[in-house]
Order: structure tokens, then sequence, then C-alpha cells
């Protein structure tokens, strides 16, 4: 395993990168802001909900470097990360729909359908990226090891 410890940069350094730069460049795409507004916040979500899985495939790649290495402060550090991303995430899917319900009214009738449909896409990545970053997670926490009834230390698990 410690010959594996010189790659752990440049997997955090890309695993960061694909964290970070497409929700940079999304975010980017979405100016001029306009919080207030419930027809951009519904453009904006739709459109972030696109990145999750680059965005994930980051943390993925961090997370796993950090287990596989047993770097227990990195592993915490992106256990609380995604964890809040996917607290995050699961208000913005509530704000999403409270969007496309408020949005609905000014779509015209021969484009509702493809709207519900991209709607419901949305709201799918979202839920999808949720549940990816709620296992990644939970993939952080350390392990605790089993100890023996009798009070000893680890058990053996080859033979007794």
């Amino acid at each position: 395993m410690t010959k594996y410890r010189q790659l752990a940069p440049s997997a955090y350094l890309v695993g960061a990168v694909l964290f970070a730069f497409p929700l940079f460049d999304s975010s980017v795409s979405l100016s001029p802001w306009n919080v207030g507004s419930p027809q951009w916040r519904f453009g904006a979500i739709g459109l972030l909900s696109n990145t999750l899985m680059i965005v994930a495939l980051g943390a993925f790649i961090a997370m796993t470097t950090a287990v596989t290495l047993n770097q227990d402060r990195m592993r915490r550090i992106l256990g609380i990360a995604c964890w809040s991303v996917s607290v995050l995430l699961l208000g913005a899917m509530a704000a999403f729909a409270l969007d496309a319900v408020q949005s609905r009214a000014e779509i015209r009738s021969d484009l509702l359908f493809s709207y519900q449909i991209a709607s419901l896409t949305a709201e799918v990545k979202i839920l999808l990226g949720a549940l990816s970053f709620a296992l990644l997670g939970r993939g952080c926490r350390a392990d605790h090891p089993i100890r023996t009834e009798a009070g000893g230390s680890f058990p053996n698990r080859i033979g007794n």
C-alpha cells in the first residue's frame, strides 16, 4: 500500500478538478444571476443537475484514495462534505419542484409534455445525486474493529 501513496496528491487533484470545474462552468453559464425568479431557479437547478454525476465521480476518486490509503482525516472531511452535498441536493430537489409548479403556468400547451419530462428527468438526476453523495458519505465512515467477547484485541480471522 505504501508504494501507492505517491499517487495520492494526483488522485486528490483529479478528484477536486472533477468536483469543482463542472460546477464552476455551469454557474458561469447561469449569469446574469436572478435568484428571485422561479423560472431562473428552475433552469439553474436543471442545468446543475446535468453535472452531478461528474461531480460525484470527483468525490468518488478522492474518497477511494482516502479509504485505500487509510487517511482518516481526509476520509472524515470528505464524509462530512458528501453528507452536506446530499442534504443540499435534497433541499434543491424540493426547491426545484416548487419552482417547476410556479413556472408551469407560463409554459405553452404544446410544450407542456416536454416540460414535464424535463422536470421529471431533472428531479430523478437530483435524487440519484443525493443518493450517490449519501452513499459516498457512508463509505467514508471509519471502520471500527470488532473486538472479541473475551475482551482481547482483534479476532484471528485465519483459523480461530
